[in-house]
């Protein structure tokens, strides 16, 4: 259910992933953490990779629960991307004491084709069945700049997933509003924004969340919804900067 790199009792951080994705996503951010000095723990969400299956139809405040008993009592840096970044806005909320600070990547807000998403994974995964070799060159793409790495992730990550149920929620009652969500949230914050032109799931509350941020800390990037594979290197430069600012105050 989980994948840790780096050892010690050093700075702890932990990866949250998107839909239909797994712990595997992290498979260069977690290494390059450690390399840094970090203690890096990528975890399944509920209904992806090794976690359990979902029962019945879930909610956000479900996910976050199921998520927050794989977490330590301390995290210095809780890190989400899309879906993951929901879950960590909750935890933060929850939970004040257990996280330093946040790294969203790219969360979904209002305005979201939650439709859309859901017949998506769905007709990936039907593909991903029927025909592996076509779904990773249907990935390969879409999407020219990933690592062969990536490509094979989120194909796979798709095949591990429980996609009735993922997409039953995403129907129903898994959806939030982005901007109550940091309401509740008083640690520092590091967003983490793909290019509105190339798909960025923050939409409509792309101005309103900059508006929440202090300056630096709303961070756009020349890169599609998943940053971390479109932009590695980028992505990791801003969370580091961002983790030793934090960690010197």
């Amino acid at each position: 259910m989980s994948i840790t790199w780096g050892a010690g009792d050093g700075r702890t951080a932990v990866l949250l992933h998107g839909v239909s994705a797994r712990a595997e996503t992290w498979w260069r951010i977690g290494p390059a953490l450690a390399a840094a000095g970090w203690r890096a723990t990528a975890v399944d969400l509920p209904g992806h990779g090794r976690a359990p299956r979902l029962a019945g139809v879930s909610d956000l405040s479900h996910l976050a629960d199921a998520v927050a008993v794989e977490l330590p009592p301390r995290v210095d840096l809780l890190i989400g991307h899309s879906l993951g970044a929901a879950v960590a806005l909750v935890l933060a909320g929850r939970y004040p004491d257990l996280a330093r600070a946040l790294v969203l990547e790219d969360p979904p807000g209002r305005g979201a084709d939650r439709e859309a998403a859901a017949a998506g994974m769905e007709a990936g995964a039907a593909l991903v069945a029927a025909d592996r070799d076509a779904a990773l060159a249907q990935v390969r793409q879409l999407n020219p700049s990933w690592a062969d790495e990536d490509v094979a992730h989120a194909v796979d990550g798709l095949a591990a997933s429980d996609v009735p149920a993922i997409a039953a929620a995403m129907r129903g009652p898994l959806s939030w509003d982005v901007l109550d969500l940091f309401a509740a949230v008083h640690v520092p914050v590091l967003l983490l924004a793909a290019a509105p032109e190339k798909g960025s799931a923050l939409r409509d509350d792309r101005e309103p969340v900059r508006a929440l941020l202090p300056p630096g800390r709303f961070v756009a990037l020349d890169g599609g919804h998943c940053l971390h594979r479109d932009l590695p290197d980028d992505w990791l430069r801003a969370v580091l900067a961002f983790a030793d600012e934090v960690s010197a105050h």
